[in-house]
């Protein structure tokens, strides 16, 4: 250390840069210098401390947060001709095809813990998040008054593997599961039928006009789906599936509803050849708007982690009846 700079003043600014806080005394700046650690240990020592790992969650969860503020437009389309819906639903379609057939797992929840190489050590986990995540729908239909399970039929769109769908089948007396991709749809028929489940029927959507031949049911379940289709095709599946819901009936789903310097142009994206997972937005005042209009009951809209960016929420809502 030069003159200028000695290590208990390196751990005084290792406390106030890296923790966000004075040291407690000038006893354990002390210390911190008399350890013998070199600069770039002593910096370490503080980056790997639990405090240090809370620090800076919190503050990225807030400046994550804070991001949804900085907002006062959001530049999306999402009315177009049936014509237009069918072509970015073909698009979708072949994206999914493709998944489906190479990356089953990891198209639904993108962890390399998932992909095809990996997933054999680690499908207790992969299923695990499934029920993790049906517990967090019955937690907040509860706290709002909501009864969910046996009587009822649920409709659950993206089935994918049947990571929701087992689960889902437990809580309700049937399930009804869609999904757009062949592979995916064939992993989650192959556990449905090693489990004997018998409460559970699937189907490949093939056109986006399928999704009219759904059946009426009580219960809608979709996350972490709608967001891979753009926003008029998310608006267009759910407009239909609010209509299918029985009076009394509820509907959970998730959708993003803010990206960070997300826009999208019917054009743009039409023109665009580029094939890879996507990610879409619809803003929140048409979601709101469009459950009004089917004469539902917002009970919450709680903003959730499943995109991994801000401005993606849940939302819980009952039909009038």
């Amino acid at each position: 250390m030069s003159n200028t700079l000695t290590f208990a003043d390196l751990a005084r600014a290792c406390y106030r840069a890296l923790l966000g806080r004075e040291p407690e005394n000038e006893q354990v700046v002390q210390d911190r210098a008399a350890a013998g650690l070199s600069p770039e240990a002593m910096m370490q020592s503080f980056i790997n401390s639990d405090e240090f790992r809370k620090h800076t969650s919190e503050q990225a969860i807030h400046d994550y947060l804070m991001l949804n503020n900085t907002y006062d437009h959001l530049d999306i389309e999402v009315d177009v001709p049936p014509e237009t819906l069918r072509k970015m639903f073909e698009r979708i379609k072949g994206e999914w095809a493709a998944l489906g057939e190479t990356e089953p797992y990891w198209s639904v929840l993108t962890s390399d813990a998932f992909r095809s190489e990996n997933i054999q050590q680690h499908l207790d986990d992969f299923f695990q998040s499934g029920q993790t995540n049906i517990n967090w729908m019955q937690n907040i239909a509860r706290r709002n008054g909501v009864e969910l399970g046996k009587r009822q039929t649920c409709f659950e769109l993206g089935c994918g593997v049947g990571r929701l769908t087992l689960p889902l089948s437990e809580v309700f007396d049937h399930v009804t599961a869609y999904d757009i991709s062949p592979g995916n749809l064939r992993e989650c028929e192959a556990l449905i039928k090693a489990k004997r489940r018998e409460n559970i029927t699937t189907r490949l959507m093939t056109d986006i006009e399928d999704i009219r031949q759904a059946p009426d049911f009580d219960v809608l379940f979709s996350i972490i789906v709608l967001q891979h289709n753009p926003p008029p095709v998310q608006k267009f599946i759910l407009d239909i599936l609010l209509d299918k819901i029985n009076p009394g009936g509820v509907a959970y789903f998730q959708i993003p509803t803010f990206i960070p310097d997300y826009n999208f142009s019917v054009t743009a994206y039409l023109d665009d050849a580029a094939r890879e997972m996507e990610m879409h937005a619809v803003p929140m005042h048409q979601v709101l708007k469009l459950l009004k209009l089917k004469g539902f009951e917002l009970r919450e809209v709680l903003q959730d982690q499943f995109t991994g960016m801000p401005g993606s929420h849940s939302f819980l809502a009952v039909k009038s009846g």
